[in-house]
């Protein structure tokens, strides 16, 4: 009898043993924190364009013209247009004043956002009897508090015929609407 009491009782105590051990378990796992939903970050807004070009284009054997808005939210004390000229044939024109292949055109302001400048005209930046086109490559502008940016042309917005124009001016054989 004492044996069976025995076994009686180891297997009480294996039997509490189980249970507790399973409570244990299952009260770890409903303690367990669940992980917090991963949340997408909200997609970073397309960056406003610096300037919008609404016109540029030769005007007779020397000359360039540029119609842009102030895209920025400051106003620009300045701006100087990186500029590369070619003939109708494709060939670069360097600049008349410096012989370099890069001709920089500057316009002073003020001009607040948002303002409109309107066909500026530079006189004589190049001089062959057969230009075609120019291509703006970028821009410096110098904003009234004195802080400077450069801008390629990918921050620009090219409205109109302007992007066509940028985009072939260089090749051979162009014909562009000045001509």
């Amino acid at each position: 009898m004492l044996k069976h009491t025995q076994n009686t009782r180891r297997s009480s105590i294996l039997r509490l043993g189980g249970l507790l051990a399973t409570t244990l378990l299952l009260a770890a796992c409903a303690q367990k924190q669940q992980p917090a939903p991963v949340v997408q970050p909200a997609p970073e807004p397309e960056p406003q364009p610096v300037l919008l070009i609404s016109d540029h284009h030769t005007a007779g054997n020397s000359d360039a013209s540029i119609s842009f808005t102030n895209g920025t939210e400051q106003t620009l004390q300045y701006v100087m247009f990186k500029t590369s000229a070619f003939t109708r044939g494709g060939k670069p024109v360097h600049s008349k004043k410096s012989g370099r292949r890069n001709a920089w055109l500057r316009v002073a302001g003020p001009f607040v956002p948002g303002e409109q400048v309107g066909n500026k005209v530079w006189k004589k930046v190049w001089r062959h009897p057969n230009l075609g086109c120019f291509k703006i490559e970028g821009a410096e502008l110098i904003f009234a508090d004195q802080s400077v940016e450069y801008h390629t042309v990918d921050n620009f917005a090219l409205l109109n015929q302007s992007h066509m124009r940028n985009a072939a001016c260089g090749g051979t054989g162009i014909k562009t609407a000045a001509q």
